[in-house]
């Protein structure tokens, strides 16, 4: 039997391996159902992605299981858990090695097994099959490069130039290179403490720092204090009860007692790995693949994070902290250390769902969810602790529902996704989706307005916006970048994407949202969710698209659905929340 695997920056199509009938093809990407389906026919023999082999309950809870191994094993004085702290760099080789595992399941002993070129997974599925007692020999058709390392940065560095803005190249270098804010303690202005007692708002991005603020507009007569770990965090305009700082401004120097902390954790965590992680037949592996060996680099630098948060906490009068991301290390630190000192912590979602519920213990006292939905979803699918949660979203300043009849509904609005991080192939999204946008606009006399996610690149994703697109189609296509505008919502006719938490807040505008369903693998299930609470309509293949006129005439947006999707807390009750564990 002869095997393909395909790695996610190959093409079935392009290479020597082309033209060669495979027993069966495996895409260690995701290009979506129907591309598969069109592939097998075309090819006559089966091409499948790893991920359809995804179970997704049983995919959660073992996910869940490797990330607890680790914990209580690495404590430290502060009763802060660096296990704690670093499992979310293990998501991904996780989730990858348990993937290439339910891959092993199916190769048979014998077969011979060629990949399009080398790299982490072939490696990785090479290991796995030699501990199943399988032939582990992966030829490669593209050989291993090892190119001098100033030309493989030279190449990192013009990429980034040409996709990215200075601005976030600048934020990209100094979250690299000065994560513990050795230089930028220099620069960042030091102010006198709060007078008054405030509530901490930790940020590291925009949108965690804009969630935070709409609670802290409630509350005008409670002073707040927003605290960002990189320039990214910063808003323009807060409001007037909101102080805002850099974290670098209360970062300390050197420390030797911190230095020896820094030791003594490390040869703990030696243990760690040979009592903890070696037993476990997954994470063995990742030890062989080398996915641990950041760890001691990551101690080093957060622990100066660590004792920064120590000095905004021993500085300022804080009496609770109000958090939006609980995930980020940097930011977690400070809902850590709280709570070890008895101050009332509150998680706030910046999105619709948070799937790292599922994976990760709990850090916060309450949970504040923006509806039924989201309770919903936290609560059955991630179990977190039904007493944490309480419903109740900001107060939406600039209204949540669009005006009817005043505005033309003259657009059909596309939310692009980064989709590479899964990583999925977007020549083939958009090939399969733009097409019938396009048709469907041209039939209704409308635009297709793409709104590209933080993370794309502009310039990269006009580039395959060309290719996929005959001029006369590229004319119907706007690409918009930058954040989100009332305009998306007041001329969208209806919303397309494939799980973005855009589908909520399309609902909740009036919008009718369609979610590609075909595209989406995600374990998360967050489509899922959005369609069982009427937050999106799911379609099952790119001729769904075409059904959308009909699907718009039938869909009534009730004041029920909007509500199960975002009920605004009442002030005095945000203010309860923030005064109580």
């Amino acid at each position: 039997m002869k095997i393909l695997l395909v790695h996610p920056d190959d093409s079935i199509d392009v290479g020597t391996w082309a033209g060669i009938r495979w027993d069966f093809a495996v895409d260690l990407g995701w290009s979506g159902r129907h591309w598969y389906a069109e592939q097998t026919q075309r090819l006559g023999f089966r091409v499948f992605s790893m991920y359809d082999l995804l179970d997704h309950a049983q995919h959660r809870d073992r996910i869940r299981q490797l990330l607890a191994l680790g914990l209580g094993q690495l404590v430290d004085s502060q009763a802060v858990d660096w296990w704690d702290l670093f499992s979310p760099n293990l998501y991904e080789p996780a989730e990858q090695l348990l993937l290439l595992s339910a891959l092993v399941e199916h190769i048979p002993a014998k077969a011979e097994i060629f990949a399009t070129r080398p790299g982490f997974l072939r490696k990785a599925l090479s290991l796995l099959l030699r501990r199943a007692g399988k032939s582990s020999e992966i030829k490669s058709f593209l050989p291993e490069r090892r190119p001098r390392a100033i030309q493989e940065i030279s190449r990192r560095y013009l990429r980034a130039a040409v996709t990215l803005r200075p601005a976030q190249i600048i934020e990209i270098c100094f979250d690299k290179w000065d994560l513990d804010y050795r230089v930028r303690r220099h620069f960042a202005r030091s102010q006198s403490a709060a007078s008054s007692s405030v509530t901490l708002l930790p940020s590291a991005y925009g949108n965690v720092s804009r969630s935070q603020i709409a609670y802290a507009r409630m509350l005008p007569h409670r002073q707040f204090l927003l605290v960002v770990t990189r320039r990214n965090g910063l808003l323009p305009e807060p409001p007037a009860n909101v102080n805002v700082r850099q974290l670098a401004a209360y970062a300390p120097g050197r420390s030797r007692v911190r230095d020896a902390e820094f030791a003594q954790l490390l040869m703990r965590w030696r243990d760690v790995e040979r009592l903890v992680l070696e037993p476990s037949a997954i994470f063995s592996v990742a030890r062989e693949l080398k996915v641990f060996d950041g760890f001691a680099e990551f101690l080093k630098r957060i622990l100066r994070v660590r004792d920064a948060w120590r000095n905004v906490l021993a500085l300022e009068p804080v009496t609770a902290v109000l958090s939006a991301d609980e995930n980020n290390p940097t930011t977690r630190l400070p809902i850590l250390l709280a709570s070890a000192a008895k101050v009332p912590t509150v998680f706030c979602d910046h999105g619709a769902l948070n799937m790292s519920f599922a994976i990760r213990r709990a850090a916060s006292d309450k949970y504040l969810l923006r509806g039924q939905m989201a309770r919903d979803y936290s609560v059955e699918w991630c179990g977190l602790a039904r007493e944490k949660v309480i419903v109740g979203a900001p107060l939406d300043a600039h209204g949540s529902e669009a005006k009817p009849g005043q505005i033309t509904k003259d657009w059909i609005v596309l939310y692009s996704e980064a989709y590479e991080l899964l990583p999925g192939r977007t020549h083939v999204f958009y090939a399969e989706v733009l097409p019938e946008l396009c048709s469907l606009a041209r039939r209704t006399n409308r635009k297709v307005v793409i709104k590209l996610h933080p993370f794309e690149s502009g310039r990269e994703r006009k580039a395959i916006v060309d290719k996929v697109l005959t001029a006369e189609q590229r004319n119907l296509v706007q690409l918009r970048e930058g954040p989100m505008t009332p305009d998306l919502f007041e001329r969208a006719w209806c919303s397309v994407t494939v799980e973005s938490s855009v589908a909520v807040e399309s609902t909740t505008h009036g919008v009718p949202c369609f979610l590609c369903s075909w595209l989406d693998v995600s374990w998360y299930d967050y489509g899922k969710q959005y369609a069982k609470f009427h937050a999106g309509y799911q379609l099952h293949s790119p001729e769904g698209i075409r059904k959308i006129p009909q699907l718009v005439e039938r869909i009534s947006i009730t004041e029920e659905t909007r509500q199960s999707l975002r009920t605004v807390i009442r002030a005095e009750d945000l203010e309860s929340v923030l005064c109580a564990r």
